[in-house]
């Protein structure tokens, strides 16, 4: 009984190990195999693109061939920077400011005297007066016209003396625009900050994930190697060929998608700085994770000093209560001093004396006070009122929306960090799974499909890695233009 128990364990033991030698002798191929070199993990920037199709070109006479070219590597601070210096609408803003201020010299020189030259040919068959209707401060000046023909020379001249705070308030609504055309300049000039910064990003981010998308199709294509090296000698069916193949081409058509989402976004960056499209511009600065160190606090107290929409705001209170000063000088009396120079020369019917060459002039004082107008300047009066008081709410909602802005900004900069913080843990597990993966590939503990799977995870962690870190640094730029910082 025992001999025979003996007998069946050394059998058991003998098939154990004769199992266990074909299972080695099944593996070596597959050891065989996965001895081959693994391809470079990382593809570098120049070698992405010098393999891009897509060369735009731009020649003298064609759309964009007046605006500046630029053919160099640009870090963010030095496209911004020429940004700024060349943006389209940016520069319309600008010039729209330096046209405000031209407009409140204009105001401002209402306060000296004005001088005029005219001169008329008139023939009348009765005495009368004419009045020059040329004037919008003050009362017309008036002159003498006599019976037949003549022809006159005047000079005029006006010097305001009261207005009863018209001319003030009209200045002084001039500068308020003036100041608010400034800080649309400024919101302006940030906002093109932003759109740049934005544009280098989103460059930034399709081109690391171009990268990533190459490093991807060289390991398909040592995949799809590896695979049919199995299927020549039997070991897979044709099947799993086919569908490494199937993910080699998908993996190529990320690429393809890749240089279009890459070039698409580089001309948006021309653009955005305002250059000619077919410039041949390359980034300085990768898309790295860097954290800002200043707390919330100080962002919206920079918010408070800097941001233009603010200056707007304070501004606008300050136009409308000019407003209401000029509408409420119309209650007092209007008063300034004119000077009247002329010369006349004609011939008067059934008049022996000529007026040939009789020089004459007048210097006076001239005043006038409205005294009924159906209520005209009242209700004038009470809209400018109300106009201030809406003005003032308008102020308040801007503090809130600038303070939103900030808080919405730095809310989703916090996110943004700790995602990238969960994406780098993520890809560090990934990194570990497909290396161990191969390990047991290489010993045979696990099937191809296995370590492939394994691979796949470790490409989306790094994609995904790569997007958090732009979410992140879109998130820094946009909580940088809140503060009103370029």
């Amino acid at each position: 009984m025992k001999v025979s128990f003996l007998v069946r364990y050394s059998l058991v033991v003998l098939l154990l190990a004769f199992l266990q030698s074909a299972e080695a002798q099944e593996l070596r191929p597959a050891i065989k195999d996965s001895s081959a070199k693994k391809p470079a993990e990382h593809t570098t920037t120049d070698e992405v693109l010098s393999g891009n199709p897509i060369k735009l070109t731009v020649t003298k006479d064609d759309l964009s061939s007046e605006l500046p070219r630029l053919d160099e590597p640009l870090a963010l601070g030095d496209a911004v920077q020429f940004g700024l210096k060349n943006n389209l609408e940016f520069l319309a803003s600008k010039e729209e400011w330096s046209g405000s201020k031209y407009l409140a010299r204009a105001a401002l020189a209402r306060f000296g005297p004005q001088a005029s030259f005219s001169t008329f040919y008139s023939s009348s068959s009765i005495s009368q007066m004419l009045f020059f209707m040329d004037r919008d401060i003050s009362p017309a000046p008036m002159q003498p016209i006599v019976r037949g023909n003549s022809l006159h020379l005047l000079f005029a001249g006006y010097q305001p003396i009261f207005t009863g705070g018209r001319l003030l308030g009209g200045y002084k609504a001039a500068r308020a625009i003036e100041r608010q055309t400034l800080a649309k300049y400024q919101s302006d000039r940030i906002k093109a900050a932003l759109l740049i910064k934005e544009a280098y990003w989103k460059t930034a981010w399709d081109l690391a994930r171009l990268q990533v998308s190459e490093d991807y199709v060289k390991y398909r294509k040592w995949s799809v190697g590896l695979m049919e090296a199995r299927y020549k000698e039997g070991k897979v069916p044709r099947a799993d060929l086919l569908r490494e193949q199937a993910e080699l081409a998908k993996a190529q058509q990320l690429v393809n998608n890749g240089f279009r989402d890459y070039n698409t976004s580089l001309l948006e960056l021309k653009v955005a700085m305002g250059v000619n499209v077919g410039s041949q511009i390359s980034l300085r600065d990768e898309l790295k994770y860097v954290s800002i160190t200043e707390e919330y606090s100080s962002f919206l107290s920079e918010a408070q000093r800097n941001r233009p929409e603010i200056m707007q705001a304070d501004n606008k209170v300050k136009e409308e209560k000019a407003k209401h000063m000029v509408v409420r000088s119309q209650y007092s009396p209007q008063l300034g001093a004119y000077g009247i120079a002329s010369n006349a020369t004609g011939q008067t019917p059934g008049v022996n004396e000529s007026v040939n060459g009789r020089w004459g002039g007048t210097i006076s004082v001239i005043g006038g006070i409205t005294l009924f107008d159906s209520g005209k300047r009242l209700n004038e009066l009470k809209a400018a009122r109300v106009a201030i008081r809406q003005a003032e709410i308008d102020r308040r909602n801007v503090h809130l929306n600038v303070a939103k802005e900030v808080s919405q900004a730095w809310i989703d900069l916090d996110m943004a960090r700790r995602n990238v913080s969960l994406a780098e843990a993520e890809v560090t597990s990934a990194r570990e799974d497909e290396r161990l993966f191969f390990r047991r590939y290489q010993v045979g503990k696990a099937i191809e499909l296995d370590y492939f799977v394994s691979g796949v995870r470790y490409f989306d962690a790094r994609l995904r890695l790569l997007e958090a870190i732009y979410q992140y640094r879109i998130a820094e730029a946009k909580l940088i233009w809140s503060s009103g910082n370029v």
